[in-house]
């Protein structure tokens, strides 16, 4: 028996009411607020899971940063997604006990590390963001060389600073399970999540990447119940 199983979300990406504001748009560039991260789990396994990646990249902007954590849990009901890591499920479970959910499932979109909904509902999602609490700008910066990137932060006295580096333009063409015969294109796929500072102190870390990918980087200040505090973007 499987120790958990993956909820699908049969609802569609829903359009937004009329007069709401875009997604990702309805936040303001502002220089004492970092950008909201939102956590998309996701998995190439799952057939309801391309559109809250389509919408996860309308989502992209300065002040919204998206990620997309491809966990490994559908990876024996037919294809095993390459993105995927047993890492990124257990960070999915971390949110599950810390916002009092019983269950994990595909796509799931974690909004600041304090909510959690269906990751292709764009109106619920929308609405999420525009009352989501805006982190501090953190105090992050990051070096960027061929084969890695040296990042170094310094942590609120409540919250370790972590770095998720992404690789975008991935594309894998998709040969057996639910999305059998689809070319899935994918942006901001989290490719390595380090801890940079622990709580009060300073801290750097230079994280490995392979030169071929295209990235960025978001480093963010999260604090033990999982809500994030503060962050940067740290683009190439």
């Amino acid at each position: 028996m499987r120790a958990f199983l993956p909820l699908i979300a049969l609802a569609g990406c829903a359009s937004s009411a009329e007069g709401e504001p875009r997604p990702g748009g309805q936040l303001q560039a502002d220089p004492n607020h970092g950008p909201l991260v939102l956590e998309l789990f996701t998995s190439q396994g799952c057939s309801s899971c391309p559109p809250a990646d389509r919408l996860a990249q309308k989502l992209a902007s300065p002040t919204v940063v998206p990620l997309a954590f491809h966990v490994d849990y559908w990876n024996d009901l037919g294809w095993a997604d390459p993105f995927s890591l047993p890492a990124w499920t257990q960070r999915q479970h971390d949110y599950a006990n810390a916002l009092g959910d019983n269950r994990v499932y595909t796509p799931e979109l974690v909004v600041g590390g304090a909510a959690g909904l269906v990751g292709s509902q764009e109106a619920a999602i929308t609405r999420a963001i525009a009352g989501a609490a805006r982190p501090a700008a953190l105090p992050a910066s990051a070096t960027w060389g061929k084969s890695s990137v040296k990042v170094t932060a310094t942590a609120p006295a409540d919250a370790d600073v972590f770095v998720a580096v992404w690789q975008d333009s991935t594309q894998t063409k998709v040969e057996r399970g639910e999305n059998a015969g689809e070319s899935l294109v994918s942006d901001h796929v989290v490719r390595r999540f380090e801890r940079v500072a622990t709580a009060g102190h300073a801290g750097s870390i230079e994280v490995a990447i392979d030169p071929s990918w295209k990235t960025g980087a978001v480093a963010f200040a999260q604090r033990p119940d999982k809500r994030i505090v503060a962050s940067a973007l740290l683009p190439r």
